[in-house]
């Protein structure tokens, strides 16, 4: 029997068959939810330095905070993804998940710590950009063990839970965009009204 490159991509109707009847059904669709809320979980670590730029860009006014950010966040991010695809086999997803989301909690409370204890609104202090963009840094690693490994999951199940993940993804950017109208609208109310 000859293979051809398209035989050992497809997997065969009588293979498909069973994959589907083996499928475990999702009554209250809390399996669709979980992966919706991943997929809206693993961007918006980054939303939230992206969506606080104007306040980087104000506390350190010689950086060009949002260029730097976005350098590091993929550099990292691409690093740990090509790592992670090349050594996935000798680990789970679901500890690679639940370490990259332990990894967004850790990044994205060094900033208000940083801000409370440290830099205190004081405009200059170039060290807490630096562990800033460590912060970023360190949310790009996240992101690359969260997003290859939910990825990953996702397309080993039926399709409609990567148009979950998909989708999730998507109601990121769009939270991402309520945030900057809302406080677009109240910093344009409180400075025309008042």
């Amino acid at each position: 029997m000859a293979f051809t490159e398209s035989s050992l991509l497809l997997p065969s109707v009588s293979g498909t068959n069973k994959n589907k009847n083996k499928v475990p059904e999702d009554k209250w669709y809390l399996a669709y939810i979980v992966y919706f809320t991943l997929g809206l979980g693993y961007l918006l670590p980054w939303n939230a330095f992206i969506t606080a730029v104007d306040y980087f860009s104000f506390l350190y006014p010689d950086a060009s905070v949002d260029r730097i950010f976005a350098v590091v966040y993929m550099i990292v991010g691409l690093v740990g993804i090509s790592l992670i695809i090349l050594y996935s086999h000798k680990s789970d997803a679901y500890v690679r998940i639940n370490v990259g989301l332990a990894l967004f909690v850790v990044s994205l409370l060094v900033v208000p710590l940083l801000d409370a204890f440290y830099i205190k609104g004081r405009v200059g202090f170039y060290s807490g950009f630096y562990v800033t963009a460590g912060a970023v840094g360190l949310s790009g690693v996240a992101d690359a063990l969260v997003q290859g490994s939910i990825v990953g999951s996702a397309g080993e199940l039926p399709d409609r839970y990567m148009q979950a993940v998909i989708a999730g993804t998507a109601a990121s950017g769009i939270y991402r965009l309520s945030i900057l109208v809302i406080s677009y609208y109240y910093c344009f109310y409180f400075c025309v009204c008042i």
